[in-house]
């Protein structure tokens, strides 16, 4: 099997010389080397690299322009980038643009390059097993959903880089996205898998508990205290530590925080002796945490240490293609609890409205809509009738959500479906005078159009023209089929 060939971009000739030697007399590979950014650009013209080890300070460009060249000139080409600790957060950008990994300089610890570069040679000649959807079935392993041009697919791909690093991930996303989902996800891929996840919502306990529950206690400590406890920093040693809802920590706790993440020492409450624990954060918010700090609620020092890694889970109504494959996973996760031992499903229209309502709750909303309907089914069929009403009523009404297509908000083919229903066929392949059409939908089909309509609205915050966009008319056309005056 061919190996794959590198080139080391570096303008430093020791770190150079170096890795000439490191990789080609140690490891076999065949190997150039670029003291600058144009040297680099050069060689790609002249020759295919299967991997580049990429400085971030060049003297004639910066790593991450020099990064994005590279990908344009040879897509395929792996990159690790090589960063001091102060531009950890520049390497983990470069992460986010392609690159595989990142190796702190200077390279003090050869068993960390040789897993990384062990990692990266492997991937290159095994690029055709992992092509596909690799991703998906890793992820599915853990419970996450995801398919196709999903955005939460680039996101998986981007966690699973970070995972093996030893450094604080801050999740944000709306309730019920799935944050403690993802960061079980981290932890699994990481070298700390085979410790503890522990996690913790620091918005459920009082100050004075949540900080007995984190850093244990004495004996005495406080009232009730009747013997030394283990905290959760001590029972995650060598594991990963989950806050939940970090931003609801008080400001004494957040202080106490800070010290760990500085020190990795912490004192059990009533203890005059300091602990050591070796924990991997990842936080978690709903909140925006950068308010909070303008607002004097959080500590802009502890967003700072939280914040190596930030990662922001789309909401599901933004990755609507994995609605329903989310709902094929919750009806199999329910179906050892299913009373009735026939394959069931969701009706056509049933999923039409699944897929298309905005889900303000996410994946959350959605499992509990899926695990109701499966209790309150009459038949292997799962229909309309199935569904919460807030569903139903979302698109207009529970006797005509079926008969209408409220796909990307369309008023077309809204109206062409209403036609239909109406005995006024529109031919698919013809265009609609939709103010002819509308003339002749009167009482029901008039409200579904304004439902449509002012629902859009809502999204646009009542902008007329971003809202005719939407639905594929004109400003014009909105006003008349709103029936307000030019």
């Amino acid at each position: 099997m061919k190996k794959p060939v590198v080139l080391v971009v570096d303008d430093e000739v020791e770190v150079g010389t170096f890795f000439e030697f490191y990789l080609s007399e140690e490891r076999g590979l065949p190997v150039d080397v670029a003291n600058s950014g144009d040297e680099a650009r050069s060689l790609f013209h002249e020759r295919k690299y299967d991997l580049a080890l990429l400085d971030l300070k060049l003297p004639d460009t910066d790593g991450i322009t020099l990064l994005k060249e590279i990908k344009e000139i040879n897509p395929t080409c792996e990159i690790i980038i090589m960063t001091g600790y102060s531009t950890v957060k520049t390497a983990v950008e470069a992460m986010k643009l392609g690159a595989l990994d990142y190796i702190d300089k200077p390279f003090d610890e050869l068993d960390e390059l040789d897993s990384i570069i062990d990692q990266a040679v492997h991937l290159i000649l095994n690029r055709s097993k992992f092509a596909g959807g690799e991703i998906e079935k890793l992820a599915l392993r853990h419970g996450i959903v995801t398919s196709g041009d999903s955005p939460f697919k680039n996101l998986l791909s981007f966690c699973k880089k970070v995972a093996t690093r030893k450094i604080s991930v801050l999740i944000e996303g709306e309730t019920g996205t799935g944050k403690e989902v993802l960061a079980r996800f981290i932890h699994a891929n990481s070298l700390r898998a085979d410790f503890p996840f522990i996690s913790i919502n620091c918005g459920a306990l009082p100050e004075t508990l949540l900080e007995s529950e984190l850093f244990g206690h004495e004996k005495g400590a406080f009232t009730g205290a009747q013997g030394q406890r283990q905290g959760i920093f001590e029972l995650a040693d060598r594991g990963t530590l989950f806050l939940d809802e970090v931003g609801e920590a008080t400001p004494a706790i957040q202080v106490k925080l800070l010290r760990v993440l500085e020190s990795g020492e912490f004192f059990r409450v009533g203890a005059e002796k300091s602990i050591k624990a070796d924990v991997r954060i990842i936080a978690a918010t709903n909140k925006n945490l950068e308010e909070a700090v303008r607002d004097n609620l959080f500590r802009e020092d502890l967003l700072y240490r939280l914040d190596v890694v930030r990662v922001n889970i789309p909401p599901l109504r933004e990755r609507r293609m994995d609605i329903l494959p989310l709902v094929d996973y919750f009806i199999e996760k329910n179906r050892p609890l299913d009373c009735f031992p026939v394959k069931v499903g969701f009706s056509p229209e049933a999923k039409e409205l699944l897929q298309n309502y905005d889900w303000p709750g996410n994946v959350r909303e959605l499992a509990n809509a899926v695990a109701r309907a499966m209790v309150i089914r009459e038949s292997s069929v799962m229909d309309v009738s199935c569904l919460p009403k807030n569903i139903i009523s979302h698109c207009g009404g529970e006797q005509t959500c079926g008969s209408v297509n409220f796909a990307h908000l369309d008023l077309k083919e809204a109206i062409r479906g209403l036609s239909k229903k109406m005995q006024q066929i529109v031919p698919n392949n013809e265009d609609i005078d939709i103010r002819e059409i509308s003339e002749l939908l009167k009482g029901e089909g008039d409200t579904i159009i304004k439902n449509i309509i002012e629902k859009t609205l809502e999204k646009t915050g009542n902008n007329r023209s971003e809202a005719a966009r939407l639905l594929h008319v004109s400003p014009r056309v909105l006003r008349y089929l709103l029936h307000e005056k030019e």
